[in-house]
């Protein structure tokens, strides 16, 4: 507004002369606080507070409501976000509900009423955290959503009707420690399904039984449930671009095998992304066929809970980094008690250095190194192999001797390198508190 108009009382309120969908834009990067304060300022912006379609309660709106209360009494959240509701004005595009445990929300009945209402105003976007150890049970209205297109639910309970087909729209779903209980599909469009710790993953066999749309799939498994990933799913996923499968360990004994990995990645021939956890390398034989069959589209490999305490993972290893010609990032994390009193023998290896060249990877991470002749061998074939390399990072245990790590440090300045321009970033990792 300018000063002469504002002097005379005849200022020009510019921003509520904008673009309907302009101020929609505007209101939706607001809070619902914020949103709410803009509506008492101006009668406009009063009409487009009650029409909001996306409607955010999360920590943040929580702990302004709260205003510091160590115990807030859940009646007072629950009649503020039920009003919220009850005054709105058309569809609800994106709904999130972040429970937050102090306010013992999680024990209220009314978010029943709240899914129920927006299921019958068209909404697409659906997020529902759930900070309780038990689980909340999804009320059967969500499955009347017949427009929701993103799902991202934590800590609840999935017991779909009999007879559900799917979403018509749905295409990401992420669950988070969530609870299936009966035959589930989320529909032919899914694109994106991420399931972590989840329990109960054997209903969602519907979910791949016929050539489906999904090009990212991550699946996380832990330690609240002991199933095995079905191979059986991948028969089905031949448009999957990015693949990770992480299994977390707990105990030394709880790796789980591969025994087929050709059929794991056979039918995924456009996959560019790959993370495998806590599965046994061993179990990759050297005449495996995704071993002779090269991965032509892989450009990033990420292996976690690698064990290079010997030389076996790392004969497994390096032939899967051969079986990938355009891999450009590598990640590798290593895991395993090291037997430092065991001479490893690394004669084997020397044929896989012969014909191993990279041309194509530029940045590799190594991370847990702890400076064994596998470790150290791994690296040299690396520097040797990878003319186009540029970034070498390894992430170091920290060590009690300092001349051992000297020695380390002097080996590798001697490796010859195949690049000229590769550089090496040698970095201890740093142990925070509560770290294991």
């Amino acid at each position: 507004m300018s000063r002469d108009a504002e002097s005379s009382g005849t200022a020009v309120d510019r921003i509520s002369n904008m673009p309907s969908n302009i101020k929609d834009l505007i209101l939706e990067r607001l809070s619902i606080h914020d949103a709410a304060k803009m509506g008492v300022l101006s009668t406009t912006w009063r009409d487009l507070w009650v029409t909001n379609p996306h409607l955010v309660f999360d920590d943040i709106f929580f702990s302004r409501l709260h205003n510091g209360m160590k115990r807030p009494r859940p009646s007072k959240s629950s009649r503020i976000i039920s009003n919220i509701l009850l005054a709105h004005i058309g569809p609800i595009l994106n709904f999130t509900l972040h429970i937050p445990m102090c306010s013992l929300l999680h024990n209220c009945s009314d978010k029943e009423i709240w899914i129920k209402n927006i299921s019958k105003n068209g909404v697409r976007n659906l997020k529902l955290i759930n900070p309780s150890c038990d689980p909340y049970k999804i009320p059967s209205s969500l499955f009347s959503c017949l427009d929701l297109t993103h799902l991202n639910l934590s800590r609840c309970m999935l017991n779909p009707p009999r007879k559900f087909g799917g979403f018509c729209y749905l295409v990401n779903v992420e669950l988070h420690r969530v609870k299936i209980t009966g035959d589930m599909s989320f529909g032919t469009q899914l694109e994106e399904l991420v399931l972590h710790e989840c329990s109960g993953m054997e209903h969602l066999g519907c979910q791949f039984k016929n050539s489906n749309n999904l090009t990212l799939l991550k699946i996380e498994t832990g330690s609240i449930n002991k199933e095995d990933i079905d191979l059986g799913w991948f028969e089905c996923v031949q448009k999957v671009t990015n693949l990770s499968l992480m299994r977390h360990l707990f105990q030394e004994n709880s790796r789980i095998e591969i025994n087929n990995l050709d059929k794991l990645l056979g039918n995924m021939s456009r996959i560019n992304s790959l993370l495998l956890g806590g599965f046994s390398l061993e179990s990759l034989k050297s005449d495996t066929a995704v071993l002779k069959r090269p991965m032509a589209t892989l450009e990033n490999l990420y292996i976690h809970s690698a064990g290079f305490c010997d030389s076996g993972d790392l004969h497994y290893v390096l032939c899967l980094i051969k079986s990938s010609p355009n891999l450009r990032y590598l990640y590798i994390s290593l895991y395993g008690k090291v037997n430092r009193s065991k001479d490893a023998n690394l004669s084997h290896l020397t044929a896989l250095q012969s014909d191993m060249i990279m041309d194509q990877l530029e940045n590799v991470e190594i991370y847990g190194m702890t400076g064994t002749k596998p470790e150290l061998q791994f690296v040299k074939l690396l520097l040797e192999s990878t003319p186009s390399l540029r970034l070498l990072k390894l992430n170091m245990e920290p060590r009690d001797n300092p001349l051992q790590e000297l020695r380390i440090a002097q080996d590798l300045l001697l490796y010859p390198r195949a690049s000229s321009r590769a550089q090496i970033i040698w970095a201890e990792i740093v142990r925070e508190y509560g770290d294991y």
